[in-house]
């Protein structure tokens, strides 16, 4: 399909639902007559690992779900929302978290949402690194196909907000606004108004930042970043540096609030690493140059009455991740809330095993507003976990920050991509990814304290080993209609859906 003529049709989405699924198997209760709940989707994948793919199969992604396969569920075209694609049909919410006139969090009917300056109840749909590739092969097809920041804009914020989306990010290591040349075509697409948010990145600035600031480089990989946390400087430098960079989001009524930062080693597999994940024996090894963690690690091993490295039990390493945890939010919670009362603190994006232990995820939602994880190597939420965060986050919501499976059907100029790049598994075609989106979404809708989800990300990685189908777009920047297509019917049923899952499942 030609890019100047992505259409959409709900008549040609229905049919093309009705068509897709086949009949691999049934759940659900006895109401609706016979019909079950859900008629489920087989889907072929292959799971990234150890820096290759295993073998074809359908293991974990025979019951599918798609919202063709939904037997109980009605599909709409659209629903009535707010510019911020919040809905109005809300009972008045509890709970509210936030400042009036900006995004706030708060709860309706048992469901969670992003309160949006407009009085709207939305649940965050987007995508990230909303900007033009930086590879060569992205440089030359920009030129060629728009040739400037304005017209790709143009046709992006089109894009999206056709296929209804409510939150980009722009996603710079070193946090900014969106470049003044493309802000309103992003964030304010026809009548649609984004919402965005951005990652701090404080405690890795100022592991950047060291040999500048201290006269000597971090060594990492042979300390855990975390022992940072306790520097002599550090409480001053995260101070500074949200007071600089909050100050760029003063009034911005689109942005929602920022990540602190991305995927801090909490916890490492299988607790296996000194380095990967704190560890109390590490912390209490420390040399001088980081005796603040060290100190830190021995007040610890005091006040728990432990005599001896020898006498650490595996619930003391755990209480002893948490402390760490625990002051890491706090200092750095608290400098931006000082810095920026207006906008909310979206956690750090909790990876890996950090977003399955109990005490790291309670540290964040004690300081944090909302709790975000991103969450790979799953072919859907995992019930049990999502049953965990409903006690671990409290009375606050979680969100997903990243997830996304690549198509095998992708290539550049009639070359298949490698796909190794990034921890995204792969799927046969774009058909396919769309099934795995709704998947997804429909399982998370169906938690009710989720208040959101980010797709990782808007376009392909490509160049120097990246090619990575990952992107709504091509590297030439062609929509994959068979992917949106799928998206666009899940964003358009948003509320119906939600609204379906906060009844009990007799009687949907």
């Amino acid at each position: 399909m030609n890019r100047m003529t992505f259409l959409w049709t709900g008549a040609l989405l229905a049919l093309a639902a009705c068509a897709d699924e086949n009949a691999d198997g049934a759940s659900g209760g006895t109401g609706h007559g016979d019909r079950p709940e859900y008629t489920y989707t087989a889907v072929e994948y292959r799971k990234k690992q150890n820096g290759g793919f295993q073998a074809w199969t359908t293991a974990d992604s025979r019951e599918t779900r798609t919202i063709g396969g939904m037997n109980w569920f009605s599909p709409v075209a659209a629903h009535v929302e707010t510019a911020w694609g919040g809905r109005l049909d809300y009972e008045q919410p509890v709970s509210v978290v936030g400042t009036e006139g900006f995004f706030r969090i708060g709860k309706s009917g048992g469901r969670w949402y992003f309160l949006d300056p407009d009085g709207g109840a939305a649940i965050l749909h987007g995508t990230q690194h909303v900007r033009p590739g930086t590879s060569d092969e992205h440089v030359a097809a920009f030129g060629s196909e728009f040739g400037s920041d304005a017209a790709w804009s143009a046709e992006t914020g089109r894009l999206l907000a056709s296929c209804g989306f409510n939150y980009v990010s722009y996603g710079s290591n070193r946090i900014e606004r969106f470049p003044e040349e493309v802000r309103d075509n992003l964030l304010s697409p026809g009548r649609r108004k984004m919402a965005y948010a951005e990652n701090l990145y404080l405690l890795r600035t100022f592991m950047w930042d060291m040999s500048e600031n201290l006269g000597y480089a971090f060594e990492d990989g042979t300390y855990n970043r975390l022992v940072l946390a306790f520097e002599p400087t550090f409480q001053e430098y995260v101070e500074d540096l949200a007071r600089e960079k909050c100050a760029l989001f003063a009034g911005d009524r689109h942005f929602v609030g920022y990540y602190l930062d991305n995927e801090l080693p909490f916890v490492a597999y299988r607790n296996a690493s000194d380095v990967d994940g704190v560890e109390l024996k590490h912390f209490l090894s420390l040399p001088d140059r980081y005796r603040g963690a060290r100190e830190f690690a021995e007040a610890f091993m005091a006040r728990e009455g432990i005599a001896s490295e020898s006498d650490i039990t595996e619930a003391d390493r755990e209480r002893f991740r948490e402390a760490v945890a625990d002051h890491y939010f706090r200092v750095t919670a608290e400098a931006v809330r000082r810095a920026d009362p207006q906008h909310l603190i979206l956690g750090v994006r909790l990876h890996d095993w950090s977003k399955y232990t109990q005490g790291i995820v309670q540290a964040c939602a004690r300081y944090c507003d909302v709790v975000s994880l991103n969450y790979y190597a799953r072919w859907q939420p995992e019930p049990d976990f999502m049953a965990d965060l409903a006690v671990w986050c409290g009375d606050k919501p979680f969100i997903v920050t990243e997830f996304y499976v690549k198509g095998a059907d992708a290539s550049y100029n009639g070359a298949a991509y490698s796909n190794l790049e990034g921890g995204g598994w792969l799927v046969r075609t774009q058909r396919d990814r769309g099934r795995f989106y709704q998947n997804f979404c429909l399982r998370l809708l169906e938690t009710r304290n989720c208040a959101g989800w980010m797709h990782f990300e808007y376009g392909d990685g490509y160049g120097d080993g990246s090619d990575s189908n990952k992107g709504l777009v091509s590297v030439k920047y062609e929509p994959y209609t068979d992917f949106l297509d799928a998206v666009k019917e899940l964003h358009n049923n948003l509320y119906a859906l939600a609204s379906y899952y906060d009844k009990a499942p007799a009687d949907r």
